[in-house]
């Protein structure tokens, strides 16, 4: 009875992490939504006139939210480090092209440095892409 009390506080640090995970990833599609809907109607209304402003917000709406989500899961095959500088940045409310720029940054860097290697890097990168394709087509 005494381990289970002792590992209490452990499990309960465990599941708020959990927690914390799940936030973040609901802040990150909530900003990327947030930041690429106004570009999305924007797309929509030139390229669609004939819709109304109700249809145009509908279709930017859904398209963004699929899209957010689509982008995370991509963003999640990248190893740990480099999907936590992708996601973290933007579901605390930073700019989407600032951060894939400082990623990128970062990545250069490190194959720079030899921390990384190009190939790894080039599949990574072609692993998330394809993976936010097959989400967006599906």
């Amino acid at each position: 009875m005494k381990k289970l009390l002792l590992a209490l506080p452990f499990i309960f640090a465990a599941q708020q992490a959990l927690a914390i995970d799940d936030q973040d990833k609901e802040n990150y599609k909530t900003n990327y939504t947030k930041q690429l809907k106004p570009l999305v109607v924007q797309k929509l209304s030139a390229d669609r006139p004939e819709m109304s402003a109700r249809a145009i917000d509908d279709e930017a709406n859904a398209y963004v939210t699929k899209m957010a989500s689509c982008q995370l899961d991509a963003l999640l095959q990248f190893s740990e480090e480099y999907s936590e500088k992708a996601i973290m940045p933007v579901a605390q409310g930073a700019d989407i092209a600032q951060t894939t720029h400082d990623l990128n940054q970062q990545m250069l860097q490190d194959i720079e440095a030899g921390n990384l290697s190009k190939d790894k890097a080039a599949m990574m990168i072609q692993i998330a892409q394809e993976s936010a394709q097959i989400c967006m087509n599906s």
